[in-house]
């Protein structure tokens, strides 16, 4: 399954770690031998890592997530189970057959990336739209991302001058950590492409299924979606918000400045919405609620999914998490998780 998740950009709060948690915790109410015959329908998508666990497992996956960021991951390599990348496809990137806006090198150098690197990006994202096979354009798309990730320090790209400091010279800047990176800045971007196509690749497989991606409000999906499994993600007041840490990339996946609009859940009514979510998903056979804040005591997280569903089971989880905000240390992160079973 690690060689799955490969596929996967390194974004920020992904659940990789805790999918052998969750997906335990669903075999205690539906047993495994009947995954195939199930459908899991995850709300926020996100990362794409429990979407993608749950498709190995032989499930039928309808994933949903409204940023744009998520979306490619699911066209790429939830809804899509045979088409790949070929070296060709990846040479492509490199065709100067579509006029480029110069968009990134306008828009992120120093900053964010070197000049040559947005140059690259955006003579790509060029092609990229000139490929009127989606799929293929929507790997090609994940590809890109994981590039812009190889090439920024801690694999986050709002980091800024950490380019500057590589042009001039400035390397007692950067630490330890950030000089590991340094060979990428210097590295061909077709080096670095043709291995995450590897990559990316082993993420593509079939099934059995007719798996969907979807780019919905979250309330509207659940309102129509049919499953047996739901499994909530959802953002969280006080914690970093994806709009704010992804701030750059989307912008770049929608080639313009975007006004910075955060998402309700990270909100003061995030608790509220909380409780809308498991109202919403209460003809579902198994909810999973996931729910990362570290501020948010247990007690009351309990209390909430309590009052809603007075049978849920809830646990607080730890588990190790590398921050690559810490230098690619270890911290020990806290998870809240809450299984709610309706007839199951």
């Amino acid at each position: 399954m690690w060689s799955r998740f490969a596929a996967l950009p390194p974004y920020f709060g992904g659940k990789r770690q805790l999918c052998p948690v969750i997906f335990k915790a669903i075999s205690g109410h539906l047993p495994q031998a009947d995954w195939p015959r199930m459908t899991l329908v995850d709300a926020f998508c996100g990362g794409g890592a429990v979407s993608l666990y749950a498709k190995a497992q032989g499930m039928r996956v309808l994933a949903n997530d409204l940023a744009e960021r998520s979306k490619v991951i699911m066209d790429a390599l939830i809804a899509n189970d045979r088409v790949t990348i070929g070296e060709e496809d990846v040479y492509r990137l490199f065709v100067d057959g579509a006029a480029s806006d110069h968009f990134v090198e306008q828009s992120f150098v120093p900053e964010m990336f070197m000049q040559r690197h947005a140059a690259f990006i955006d003579r790509a994202m060029a092609s990229i739209t000139q490929i009127e096979h989606r799929t293929k354009a929507r790997l090609l798309k994940l590809l890109l991302i994981r590039y812009m990730f190889a090439v920024t320090p801690y694999s986050q790209i709002h980091s800024v001058n950490y380019h500057r400091w590589i042009e001039n010279e400035e390397f007692h800047r950067l630490g330890m950590s950030r000089t590991k990176k340094v060979p990428y800045t210097a590295m061909h971007p077709l080096r670095i492409l043709m291995s995450d196509k590897d990559k990316i690749n082993r993420g593509v497989f079939p099934n059995g299924h007719r798996n969907e991606a979807y780019q919905e409000d979250v309330f509207e999906f659940l309102a129509r979606a049919e499953g047996d499994i739901c499994y909530l993600d959802p953002p969280y007041a006080g914690a970093q918000a994806y709009e704010k840490f992804y701030e750059v990339l989307d912008q770049i996946l929608a080639g313009q400045r975007q006004e910075l609009t955060l998402s309700e859940f990270n909100l003061e009514q995030a608790k509220v919405l909380l409780g809308r979510l498991l109202e919403a998903s209460r003809k579902f056979r198994v909810v999973i609620v996931s729910y990362g804040s570290q501020r948010y005591p247990f007690e009351e997280f309990q209390e909430l999914v309590r009052r809603i569903e007075p049978q849920a089971t809830c646990m607080q989880l730890q588990y190790r998490y590398t921050m690559a905000s810490k230098g690619f240390t270890e911290q020990l992160r806290k998870e809240l998780l809450a299984v709610i079973t309706h007839g199951a």
